[in-house]
């Protein structure tokens, strides 16, 4: 008799116990499915049901079990009721892991580094500074060159002996520095990385010191780029951001050597991916209307000039963003287990740490299987051999022999394009939950865009036809890619750029790319064309020939038969008259000045040309007013008497 009851007792406590866990279960699953909303209701309310029906029936069984003295009547619904658990807490694990991590992605929350440095070797730290000049930059929303150190100054009252200056760009800040016109400026960690390519600062690493460094976590000061009718499910637009920083990760202010513009129309399943070369000259967003390389507009922490830069280059609107350091571009490939990309041609690189020597990465033509560190490689190469670089020289020492290709921005934009398209190859046939979320922890700390889980969950019905057909084919991948003219090299155009010319006459003279208008014009044509279409154009025609292998068309990649970039003409031979027609054939005004009196003229009658403020060949369109010094005329009486004193 007591046994029975013990076994009652036994009985009565797994049963409430499993049911118990099978509840815990059935609640925590339940809420995780109910996390992914774009998920089609019918399945997630259908394996919800499935669950409950499942808890009442084992409960039932359980509870019935009881009653019942058979071993058998017990067991089974024990051993269901924990394979039913296993499975329910399994995936409230994974789908909640996911849900989380897709999550942080769009966390604007991140640690920023500002360095104090200065070139004065006398200087050892901030406390030196006393009635000195400490240089920030300008922009509000740069926390490393503004906001940081604005509230380090005031923490530290450097503003009370020290008079602080304001700069617009991080290159002037940089040239006021080393000109000694301030003793201290603020710059990102990766400042070294940064200048220690431009002429005239090889060696910035040895001739700087760093005074003080200023660290603080912040969320991005960034506006949001985002509309409100932005969403993944609708034609949208995406800037993707590589820089390649050492130390700060994805909140480096380090220049961009990545940017692509991404279009994608969900209706159609087409997309387009623009490269637009880092050397690219243009008016960008936050340069006050001067010319600047693309690549500068991330410099600092911001990436909303990057944004409007392009944004205004091609007329589109972008909604999102997406920033990555190169690191993590070297953990995601691995992740993935390795991209197939075919390789033009044999390239060898620094890896991902900078080093050479033994760990220089090599790559060889054909089609290959690459891991991360190959992949980066491929993806920064632009260099070979002897070719007047620093990393042209290094190659030299380490891998001569590699020296086959054309190698420059362009061909870099386009392996970068590869090396895309094979990540989302080999991201998109992984089916295990464990490498998924592998994939996602790899580039955490290298990654970081404003689009939020909500938003990806929008892709849901996409991605799922993608996974049932093991296959990006589905997606029509349409390649641009921008094009232009080198100035400043041997035999091509000469420009002048004022910011850097005006520290010294060498800087001015820039070794950069002009985008070609029609490149320009045609890539805008093909956004336009993939955003706004509705239906997807068959292709109803094809040609093929053994002789002739087929290439993949790449829109706005050609030479275009257009006049180059108007640059600002020599006038001294020019008679006053002159430079009046010259200044309003080109739409600007003209002010002439005395350059002894230093006031406006407008009576020229006895005037005569002395020199012109703007310096020659200066982009035309940066200028709004040319300003004309004049000197009076010489009479004949006063040249005989000027010769006999001289006499």
């Amino acid at each position: 008799m007591k046994s029975r009851k013990r076994n009652k007792l036994i009985r009565l406590f797994a049963s409430f116990l499993f049911i118990v866990i099978e509840l815990m279960s059935l609640i925590l699953i339940t809420y995780s499915i109910i996390l992914y909303k774009n998920v089609e209701t019918f399945y997630r309310c259908f394996a919800i049901l499935i669950l409950v029906y499942f808890f009442f029936f084992l409960s039932y069984l359980l509870l019935r079990s009881i009653k019942l003295q058979s071993k058998k009547s017990i067991l089974i619904p024990v051993i269901v009721s924990i394979i039913i658990s296993s499975i329910s807490f399994g995936g409230y694990y994974y789908l909640s892991q996911i849900y989380s991590k897709m999550n942080q992605y769009g966390d604007s929350k991140n640690m920023y580094y500002s360095l104090l440095v200065t070139y004065n070797t006398e200087l050892n730290s901030e406390k030196d500074l006393k009635n000195m000049k400490i240089g920030i930059i300008n922009d509000t929303n740069d926390i490393i060159g503004n906001i940081l150190p604005n509230e380090t100054i005031k923490s530290l009252k450097l503003n009370k002996e020290n008079k602080i200056v304001e700069y617009e760009s991080y290159v002037e800040l940089l040239h006021a520095l080393k000109n000694k016109k301030i003793n201290a400026a603020w710059l990102s960690k990766d400042y070294v990385e940064n200048f220690s390519g431009m002429d005239g600062f090889e060696k910035i690493k040895e001739e700087t010191k760093v005074l003080y460094t200023a660290k603080k976590e912040y969320n991005s000061k960034d506006e949001d780029i985002k509309s409100e009718t932005a969403s993944l499910d609708k034609p949208f637009s995406m800037l993707l951001i590589g820089v390649d920083s050492e130390t700060s990760g994805v909140t480096s202010g380090v220049n961009a050597d990545v940017l692509l513009l991404v279009t994608f129309n969900p209706e159609t399943l087409r997309a387009t991916l623009t490269s637009i070369p880092r050397d690219m000259y243009i008016k960008t967003a936050c340069s006050n209307g001067n010319y600047r390389r693309i690549n500068t507009t991330t410099l600092g922490s911001a990436y909303t000039c990057a944004v409007e830069t392009v944004e205004n280059l091609f007329d589109v609107n972008i909604d999102y963003y997406a920033k990555i350091n190169f690191k993590g571009v070297v953990k995601l490939v691995n992740a993935v287990g390795g991209i197939d990309v075919k390789v033009d041609y044999s390239i060898c690189e620094q890896n991902s740490s900078r080093k050479w020597g033994n760990k220089t990465v090599f790559v060889e033509k054909g089609n290959q299987h690459l891991n991360g560190e190959q992949a980066l490689a491929l993806a920064r190469n632009r260099h070979k051999p002897n070719d007047g670089s620093y990393i042209g020289d290094k190659m030299a020492q380490y891998c001569p022999t590699y020296n086959k290709g054309t190698r420059n921005d362009f061909t870099r934009g386009k392996n970068q394009m590869k090396i895309i398209m094979g990540i989302a190859n080999a991201a998109v046939k992984t089916k295990d939950p464990n490498k998924l979320l592998s994939i996602m922890d790899s580039i955490k700390k290298n990654f970081q865009t404003n689009i939020t889980s909500k938003d990806i969950l929008k892709l849901y019905n996409l991605a799922k036809s993608m996974v049932i057909s093991d296959s990006t084919n589905l997606v029509n991948i349409e390649r641009l890619q921008l094009a232009g003219y080198n100035v400043n090299v041997t035999g091509g155009i000469t420009i002048f750029d004022p910011v850097l010319g005006k520290y010294k006459e060498d800087y001015g003279y820039p070794q950069v790319t002009i985008p070609y208008k029609g490149s320009i014009e045609d890539i805008k044509d093909a956004i336009k064309n993939n955003l706004n279409n509705t239906s997807i154009k068959a292709i109803t025609k094809i040609s093929f020939d053994i002789d002739n292998p087929y290439t993949i068309t790449i829109i706005g990649d050609k030479t275009y038969k257009e006049d180059k970039v108007t640059t600002l003409k020599n006038l001294s031979s020019y008679s006053l008259d002159e430079i009046r027609t010259y200044a309003s054939k080109n739409g600007l005004s003209v002010k002439f000045i005395d350059k002894d009196t230093n006031k406006e003229i407008n009576d020229l009658d006895s005037y005569t040309f002395s020199s012109q403020k703007e310096h020659v060949y200066t982009i035309l369109d940066q200028i709004d007013t040319l300003t004309i010094y004049v000197k009076q005329k010489i009479t004949y009486n006063e040249q005989i008497e000027e010769t006999q004193s001289t006499e």
